[in-house]
């Protein structure tokens, strides 16, 4: 109700006791003016429509910093999609309001030069038997800078890290490398000795394999991850890694158990990284396990997603060792770790979508679980197969 009807009200000396009436109808139109003014100065624009015929019923003046709207936006009354003059937002808002988009929200850039991002959200509420919608306009430029800002800091960071880390694992083969060039030299030079020659030429080949190994996984942690998606079945990804380990397993005195779940959806998935990612939790549980043990690779459908486990009984980590297992270049590993190969798993991970979880116990080992999401479209032949 606007206040030119109320202080109508107020006009109107047929009602008995004018006075009171005066008094009450005063308070009530200054509290009114009040909240008005508070909802029009607020940083967030506003526009309130009835749901049912998407009549605009109140508006803020903030509005207008946040999108283009037409000269006569501020007349309560008119049609929504009468008021947005951005084409991008109107023809969103028209979606929404055709029932063809969910009420989710959206960011939408404005501006030339000085852009800025406003995000689109929506509050559904009932009033007097009535749904409304209150289409919330927020200006979020400032705070996405400071989530880059805050990105590239921690990207600065972990690149920092990095590269001190690449430094602490190069020192040690060019050490070795250093002292066998030596050796070769003095026996070359001296003429004695040249059948060592053989085993010095051998021990440079590690050395330069090592360093060799260490660029390759700094290159894959710090470049775009180069990944083919397509529908494949991850129980093949699963019995190809089994194979490929199976005589490792077998010289460390560890037992290989497989529970796939026989007929999983298809899910978008590069076998290639996933076989790498997958490895480097092997290799992990191998190392834990030591003189033997039993490594269980198991997966199964859980609602929309697809549920693989990488679980042994090895040794297990302490809390601090959990917090900091997906830091580049952390290794519990003694000799053989670059302390980047669980940074290397997060990443391939993240390309597919997929989320992580790990749970792990000194003494009674570690289970690493990874939640893949099932494609729409096998989502669909799930449904009509239950059916």
């Amino acid at each position: 109700m606007s206040t030119k009807i109320l202080r109508k009200i107020l006009q109107d000396k047929k009602v008995v006791g004018e006075e009171h009436l005066k008094t009450v109808m005063e308070s009530v139109l200054d509290e009114y003016d009040l909240l008005r003014e508070v909802f029009d100065r607020g940083r967030t624009g506003h526009i309130i429509v009835d749901k049912q015929n998407w009549k605009i019923c109140l508006l803020n003046r903030s509005l207008s910093k946040m999108i283009p709207l037409q000269q006569t936006s501020f007349k309560e009354g008119k049609s929504l999609l009468d008021v947005v003059k951005d084409p991008d937002v109107r023809k969103y808002l028209k979606r929404i309001s055709a029932g063809e988009e969910s009420l989710e929200s959206r960011d939408f850039s404005f501006g030339e030069g000085e852009i800025k991002t406003i995000r689109v959200s929506f509050t559904p509420f009932m009033l007097s038997d009535t749904e409304y919608l209150d289409i919330c306009f927020e200006d979020i430029t400032e705070m996405l800078k400071k989530e880059m800002k805050l990105r590239n800091t921690e990207a600065l960071a972990s690149m920092t890290t990095m590269a001190a880390g690449v430094a602490h694992d190069i020192k040690n083969p060019l050490a070795a490398m250093r002292i066998y060039i030596s050796l070769l030299r003095k026996a070359v030079s001296s003429g004695r000795g040249l059948d060592k020659a053989e085993e010095f030429l051998d021990v440079l080949d590690q050395e330069t394999e090592r360093l060799n190994e260490i660029a390759v996984d700094f290159l894959f942690a710090v470049k775009p991850i180069d990944i083919n998606l397509k529908l494949d079945r991850i129980n093949d990804v699963l019995n190809e890694l089994s194979d490929f380990i199976a005589v490792e397993a077998l010289q460390k005195n560890i037992r290989i158990e497989m529970h796939l779940e026989p007929f999983l959806p298809s899910i978008m998935l590069d076998s290639k990284l996933l076989r790498r990612a997958f490895l480097n939790i092997v290799n992990n549980s191998f190392y834990a396990m030591g003189a033997g043990g039993v490594l269980v690779l198991e997966s199964r459908t859980d609602g929309d997603f697809v549920r693989v486990s990488i679980s042994d009984n090895g040794c297990g980590m302490t809390e601090e060792q959990q917090k900091k297992i997906f830091e580049p270049y952390f290794t519990t590993k003694s000799e053989g770790g670059t302390g980047l190969g669980l940074t290397a798993v997060l990443k391939i991970m993240n390309a597919h979508g997929a989320d992580i979880e790990f749970d792990s116990k000194v003494g009674s080992g570690t289970v690493f679980t990874f939640k893949f999401p099932i494609p729409p479209s096998e989502r669909k032949a799930i449904g009509t197969k239950e059916e």
